[in-house]
């Protein structure tokens, strides 16, 4: 089975991705696609989101229903964006 990026469930390409940004001391890492791990950057999460909402229409509504059923850290901070 492929890898599933965290954030947009995409197979494609997958990368490890610091969730915080490692030059910012971040140690964590998720599966993230080149797609969303690329447009991330060094973006804090909740940054980056709101980015993607606002600029991105198609990734953020591949994020959204990819976390909508989720119970972890993320899929919360998904929905609270997108209640914005």
């Amino acid at each position: 089975m492929a890898a599933l990026c965290t954030y947009c469930g995409s197979t494609r390409k997958p990368h490890n991705d610091h969730v915080r940004a490692k030059k910012n001391g971040g140690v964590t890492t998720v599966i993230a696609c080149a797609k969303c791990n690329q447009s991330k950057g060094a973006k804090q999460l909740m940054v980056w989101f709101r980015w993607v909402k606002r600029n991105d229409p198609y990734r953020w509504n591949r994020v959204v229903v990819h976390n909508s059923k989720k119970r972890s850290s993320i899929a919360a901070k998904v929905r609270r964006i997108h209640k914005e």
